[in-house]
């Protein structure tokens, strides 16, 4: 694989070049991921360790990153990953005589580390170094991911270069679709164009004439809201306030934000946020008074994770969030329920999940014996622990994802659709996948479309 000698510029810090001027460095440390070996390998990134928001300037070596918190929704999202993994490795029919490898990366919500672990799947080295691809194993078909837009506009442009399919399971930002900036990217649900004509009508259905928008100041954000506005615009519907909220953590703007909230009249607030920082704008809500308002969101994901916050519902009296139509993962609830870290040492995550979910501490990582420690045994059950809102939450989002890649690889190495073409399972290119057919939806919403 050969490598842009633009990339340098992107990924910050190459050994053994000299280069003038401060260079940027390494992230320290091994990154945490969860790999198994295979005939074909495909990567996936994952939000699950999500970090802080600290701004570093590159010249120095930064301390580390501080772990914020972990995700329960990005975990078992990455876990419905590896459930259709193993399906299709039981399966007789799809790919019969070929084991699927993967190697699931944490992206942390952040772009910088979507670009890092999308260089590393690439190059096969802990520390990426462009222009370079060091994996002399099984060739790598695809990747799937990530789960917000601004993450996957970053990684498309990386694999462009490449023809590298990437296959996302939850962006849904519309300039993606453009195959001119972008023409690797694919994903497995419609765009917000289809999301923002659905909640104009939502807003014409109850003939509400005078609403707020509070955007993130990001691509998605700035897109998504853009198209509401011109169509609400033309419907007659007036827009008092369109807020923009900072991606990154800020108190101050936050509690800005909050008070331009409390001084308009608007009841009704369109809401195109990242599940964070919709729950930073709650959180600044709980502590005045708010009574009446409608909330209207583009994910029912959204509202039912903000449902779990703790006296929100003083808040979220009323709201709306879109729900498409889409099949379940068969038998994912049972696999979740009997999943164990014995039974997944190669899984660097599940540790973590561990103790987020049941609130306990593992032995070895507590040097020091302090009272009413809890330790975890690892025979806790998640079975009691289900993912509230199971109807919405989409845990199994990248299931759908795994087996259009699948169909993909089938369609290549049995000749079937496209071209005609074949390719040998252990020399293929990715460039080859992307012309197949896969299982995914496009902005048309119809199943089945060709991936080139």
């Amino acid at each position: 694989m050969c490598l842009c000698a633009l990339l340098a510029s992107l990924m910050g810090c190459v050994s053994g070049v000299a280069l003038s001027g401060p260079l940027g460095c390494p992230l320290p440390g091994k990154s945490p991921r969860f790999e198994r070996a295979g005939d074909v390998v495909i990567g996936g990134s994952f939000s699950i360790l999500l970090y802080n928001g600290t701004l570093f300037d590159f010249t120095t070596p930064p301390a580390g990153l501080p772990l914020l918190r972990v995700s329960p929704w990005g975990y078992r999202v990455a876990q419905s990953f590896v459930f259709a993994v193993e399906e299709i490795n039981r399966s007789p029919q799809l790919l019969p005589n070929l084991t699927l490898g993967f190697s699931i990366r944490n992206s942390g919500d952040s772009v910088r580390g979507a670009l890092r672990e999308t260089m590393g799947f690439l190059t096969g080295q802990e520390e990426p170094l462009p222009n370079y691809s060091c994996h002399p194993g099984p060739p790598r078909a695809a990747m799937v991911g990530d789960t917000r837009s601004a993450l996957s506009v970053s990684m498309a442009r990386l694999l462009g270069l490449y023809k590298f399919p990437q296959v996302s399971y939850s962006s849904t930002l519309p300039s993606l679709s453009d195959k001119t900036q972008f023409p690797s990217f694919l994903r497995t649900l419609a765009s917000d164009l289809t999301s923002s004509h659905a909640l104009t009508q939502l807003v014409l259905r109850f003939q509400w004439s005078w609403v707020g928008i509070l955007s993130q100041d990001d691509d998605f954000g700035q897109q998504a809201s853009s198209l509401i506005s011109q169509e609400l615009s033309q419907a007659g519907v007036c827009i008092e306030f369109h807020l923009q909220v900072p991606s990154q953590e800020s108190s101050e703007k936050t509690e800005a934000i909050v008070q331009k909230m409390l001084r308009c009249t608007a009841k009704v607030v369109l809401v195109f946020l990242s599940n964070l920082n919709f729950r930073r704008i709650l959180y600044g809500l709980l502590n005045v008074r708010v009574a009446g308002q409608v909330w209207v969101s583009k994910g029912a994901l959204h509202m039912a994770l903000a449902l779990t916050i703790p006296g929100v519902s003083q808040v979220l009296q009323g709201s709306f969030g879109l729900l498409y139509h889409s099949s379940q993962a068969r038998g994912f609830p049972e696999y979740l329920a009997q999943l164990r870290p014995s039974r997944n040492p190669e899984d660097m995550f599940i540790e973590s999940f561990w103790e987020s979910t049941f609130g306990c501490t593992w032995p070895h990582r507590n040097s020091t014996v302090t009272g009413g420690v809890k330790f975890c045994s690892g025979n806790e059950s998640l079975r009691e622990r289900e993912f509230p809102f199971q109807e919405v939450s989409k845990i199994d989002a990248a299931y759908t994802a795994v087996h259009s890649i699948a169909h993909a690889l089938q369609d290549l190495i049995a000749c079937e659709r496209g071209d005609g073409a074949c390719a040998d399972p252990q020399r293929f290119q990715p460039w080859q996948v992307r012309q197949k057919r896969g299982a995914w939806v496009g902005d048309s919403g119809k199943v089945g479309e060709q991936i080139g």
